[in-house]
């Protein structure tokens, strides 16, 4: 049987007279805490955002999104009923950033019309946005195309349950024509 392994972390306040706190990593760690210390967790979890600079903070929130296309994108269990468009990440982005989409769309030299048009799925994203979302975000601009190549499989997939279309494509039927 495999051994367990404990790790021990011992964090400090900035008030020299105060408890250390022992905080066990191990299996159901969340179940053996007491109140009390749960409490004291939280209160050191909370003094220590709280000196974080405006800049650490919007970063934080920033990679936040990153982490949820990057979810999104290896999610098997997504259906064309869950689909997220590029627009939703977008539209995060520029919360955290508190910048309004016109500014947005004007500041990546791109007309807002045509924009909606992305949005909309009126025109289809391409290399280029891709690589102007990738460098305005700070984001790998590859994972911007894979949002779109994954919404438009799933859009695929939900037509091709619904008839035939595809299931002309397949080689054991060529090879018994043969």
């Amino acid at each position: 049987m495999m051994e367990r392994i404990k790790r021990t972390a011992k964090q400090t306040t900035s008030q020299p007279n105060d408890d250390l706190v022992d905080v066990t990593i191990r299996p159901k760690d969340g179940h053996s805490r007491t109140k009390a210390k749960a409490a004291k967790l939280a209160a050191l979890a909370k003094a220590h955002n709280a000196g974080r600079s405006p800049a650490r903070v919007r970063r934080n929130a920033m990679l936040a999104v990153l982490y949820r296309m990057e979810h999104y994108i290896q999610d098997n269990k997504i259906t064309a009923e869950d689909i997220c468009k590029i627009e939703d990440f977008v539209k995060e982005f520029l919360a955290v950033l508190n910048i309004n989409k016109t500014a947005f769309a004007r500041y990546i030299d791109i007309d807002i019309s045509n924009l909606n048009k992305y949005y909309s799925s009126e025109r289809r994203f391409n290399s280029e946005l891709a690589l102007k979302f990738g460098h305005f975000f700070h984001t790998p601009a590859n994972i911007w195309l894979q949002i779109q190549s994954k919404n438009e499989i799933l859009i695929l997939q939900k037509e091709e349950q619904a008839g035939d279309k595809y299931r002309k494509y397949d080689y054991e039927k060529l090879l018994q024509i043969a």
